[in-house]
């Protein structure tokens, strides 16, 4: 009788150390026996969701969606294969995106096989498969937005994904690639079926988010569909959310610290992968630690970008600060950095310029003899300049700001929004879907459907007055509504695995043109158009050996 995982060598590659159950291992079991009763099936169904929050999947996952856009910079080099996903210099051997390739696909084929062998019928039965559904569905969306074109960039003849459906493939006859169109189709298909097989069963509240759910399939949707530009429908699916009544937006305090509750304890969280405190590998390896140092644990090498900074900066009330961390060094010492030029990237002077000392209320610093930074009114506001060489013809405005340490020129803004759950340092259970991202899915429709601009700007400032900032009462001049929605989502998203596909799907041009080592090398893409090869990335090398019939990316 066939071992459950013992098929598709390099691939699939399946492998799977589920959960901790009172059962034999998944893989020393028959089919038979494993799905013998309800008990059995639902631990093998565990193993679906055990694949999901796994380093090998989650890490790669939140890479590509973050670290492709431009709310984060790399401070200096790095040997981890990440760079590659952040510098948009591709390569078919990047180790994270095999892993990524191969984490989909394994729990692809167990949800097949779950979805295969189990019995609708019962409510508890029907929910099981369902959240099969979901995972699957949400495997493939995966997939299709690290190697397929954005949707809206001819999806019936792009290239997606293998649609692999059974619970046994064949390894040596696995489909070619589908089209784009055609693997959205079956991630739409998927999520419809998980919805209605979800419907009838309703979790214990103390674990409602932590697993798949009728609203996590209609959240998914409204996300799915958005991306697919069929915006009366994600509108739609966002609002069945909402007006679910099952979640609440964060206020205040709560808000600020969300990333340190566990997800049972967050109002707002639709689905989240439940991280468990001193169990699960969420250390220096978990991808809070490419954020942060904190209490020596972390790399803390990607802060967050100037340009999203200032974003911020332009509320200093904004809620969102705290997810921020700037480091300073210990004792009163200020230094001055120059505002960035965004026309010229190479060379700014971006960071440190000079040490400043407070000399009898005149802040003075040593640069061909002792200089003084002067100041004058703007718009009611102190500014600081300085002037510079021996013949004086102008001003340079600056900031003063308390002196920051530096990893190879670049200060260190921790982002501290994946770490910190229940007190360990990088411990985050990452968050697939909450409620703030459907009102601004609902408000992105909106502004595109074009027929209820008052409602996208009551969505837009719902979140807005969370955040403690102003609401707007009419779209500012010179700006559309669409560009204030994006705004606000890149605010309340950021380092949430959104923004690279935000920019893309949306027909942007990606702009680097801020400081951080994308800017190095001889041919730096400072600027990505979502036309560009570079959206995509190329099927790993592994891959295309094990199945040649896979056509790889330009």
């Amino acid at each position: 009788m066939k071992n459950i995982y013992s098929f598709i060598a390099i691939l699939l590659a399946l492998s799977i150390s589920a959960c901790d159950i009172t059962r034999e291992p998944f893989q020393d079991l028959s089919d038979d026996k494993v799905f013998a009763d309800e008990l059995g099936i639902e631990a093998a169904a565990l193993g679906t969701y055990a694949l999901l929050k796994k380093n090998e999947f989650m890490r790669p996952y939140h890479f590509h969606g973050e670290f492709g856009g431009d709310n984060i910079a790399l401070s200096g080099s790095t040997t981890d294969a990440l760079y590659y996903m952040y510098n948009y210099q591709h390569t078919p051997t990047n180790g994270h995106l095999n892993s990524l390739w191969s984490g989909c696909y394994k729990g692809i084929v167990n949800a097949n096989k779950v979805i295969d062998k189990a019995q609708k019928g019962t409510d508890r039965m029907n929910h099981v498969i369902g959240e099969m559904y979901y995972l699957r569905a949400f495997f493939y969306f995966t997939l299709v937005n690290v190697w397929g074109r954005p949707y809206n960039q001819a999806p019936e003849t792009n290239l997606g994904v293998p649609i692999i459906l059974d619970a046994e493939p064949n390894a040596d006859d696995l489909p070619p690639r589908a089209t784009v169109k055609e693997v959205y189709t079956q991630i739409e298909i998927d999520l419809l079926e998980a919805a209605k097989l979800m419907s009838g069963f309703k979790r214990d509240p103390s674990e409602y988010n932590i697993y798949a759910s009728e609203q996590a399939a209609n959240a998914l949707l409204s996300r799915v569909y958005l991306y697919m530009e069929d915006n009366v429908k994600a509108e739609e699916y966002a609002t069945k959310v909402i007006e679910s009544s099952n979640f609440t937006l964060l206020d205040g305090s709560d808000y600020e610290t969300f990333p340190t509750m566990v997800p049972e304890e967050n109002s707002e969280i639709i689905f989240a992968c439940r991280a468990l405190k001193d169990k699960d590998d969420y250390d220096w390896y978990a991808f809070g630690g490419m954020y942060a140092t904190i209490q020596g644990v972390g790399w803390g090498e990607m802060y967050a970008s100037e340009p999203y900074r200032n974003l911020l900066d332009q509320n200093p009330s904004d809620r969102r600060h705290k997810f921020i961390d700037p480091q300073y060094v210990d004792g009163d010492a200020y230094e001055i950095t120059y505002s960035y030029d965004k026309a010229s990237p190479v060379g700014s002077k971006m960071f440190q310029m000079y040490d400043v000392t407070n000399n009898a209320g005149n802040w003075e610093y040593d640069y061909n003899g002792t200089k003084t930074v002067s100041t004058e009114l703007v718009n009611g506001n102190t500014v600081y300049f300085i002037t510079e060489g021996e013949n004086i013809s102008g001003k340079t405005y600056v900031k003063l700001t308390k002196k920051m340490p530096v990893r190879q020129g670049y200060p260190k803004y921790f982002v501290i929004k994946c770490s910190n759950q229940e007190g360990q340092p990088q411990l985050f259970s990452p968050v697939i879907s909450r409620l703030a991202e459907m009102y601004l899915n609902r408000a992105e429709a909106r502004a595109k459907i074009g027929t209820n601009m008052s409602g996208a700007l009551d969505d837009v400032n719902l979140i807005r007055e969370r955040a403690n900032i102003d609401s707007y009462s009419a779209v500012p001049a010179g700006r559309t509504l669409l560009e204030i929605v994006l705004e606000e989502r890149r605010l309340e998203l950021a380092y949430e695995a959104h923004r690279r596909y935000d920019i893309f799907r949306n027909g942007l041009t990606l702009d680097r043109r801020y400081p951080g080592t994308h800017d190095r090398g001889a041919n730096p893409l400072l600027t990505v158009p979502a036309t560009s090869p570079r959206v995509v990335d190329y099927i790993p090398e592994a891959q295309i050996l094990a199945q040649p019939n896979l056509v790889q990316n330009p």
